[in-house]
């Protein structure tokens, strides 16, 4: 069984497709990961990429999110996180989108509903997410080609951060724009947290 850890959700249970391909994060893991990113949830916009049953979207609405777009390859796991987020109450904050994120169709999709849903008439950056959570399939190389895809698609806010879970051994990318903010391991998982550089100040 999977529940929120934290939060005005705390204790909600959530239900998981019994597929080989959802793979929940840990308990232990997941309350370390929201204890760093405590200070960045606040009113804040959340992209969840490979979003599996949406736990980690729902985490982060549940400790002080605004909103979330969930993103997943899979119909079955869309379908589960449109049952959690309605079992949750929180459906009017959340945007569901099935798309595989190798696919320029994909970015286009979210960016056009990201910019629409936030302030139609405000340029996308305004309406850009200040958090993204990933946790993609090991050992497909996914890592850095979204890490590639964000700094092309002017989809986030200055001095947005980036949550990756991957495996223990691989190491982070060594060459990106991004500020590298932390570097955790813990038993066979590891988190890495990346800050976007603020937008230069104008005199």
């Amino acid at each position: 069984m999977v529940y929120i850890s934290g939060g005005m959700l705390r204790g909600r249970r959530l239900q998981v497709p019994n597929e080989p391909w959802i793979r929940p994060t840990m308990g232990l893991i997941r309350h370390s990961l929201f204890q760093l990113l405590q200070p960045h949830l606040a009113e804040s916009r959340v992209l969840d990429l490979f979003a599996g049953c949406g736990l980690l979207g729902l985490e982060a609405l549940s400790r002080g999110a605004k909103e979330v777009f969930f993103v997943d390859l899979q119909r079955k796991a869309v379908q589960s996180i449109e049952k959690n987020v309605t079992l949750c109450g929180v459906r009017n904050r959340c945007t569901l989108l099935q798309g595989n994120l190798s696919h320029e169709e994909t970015w286009h999709k979210i960016c056009h509903e990201a910019s629409t849903i936030a302030h139609p008439a405000a340029p996308v950056k305004e309406n850009g997410f200040d958090l993204v959570l990933m946790d993609p399939p090991y050992r497909q190389g996914w890592i850095p080609v979204i890490l590639h895809r964000l700094q092309q698609s002017n989809l986030l806010s200055p001095g947005a951060v980036i949550a990756t879970e991957q495996e223990a051994q691989e190491e982070p990318p060594s060459s990106t724009p991004w500020r590298l903010l932390d570097n955790r391991r813990y038993g066979d998982t590891r988190i890495v947290l990346w800050q976007q550089p603020p937008a230069p100040t104008i005199p």
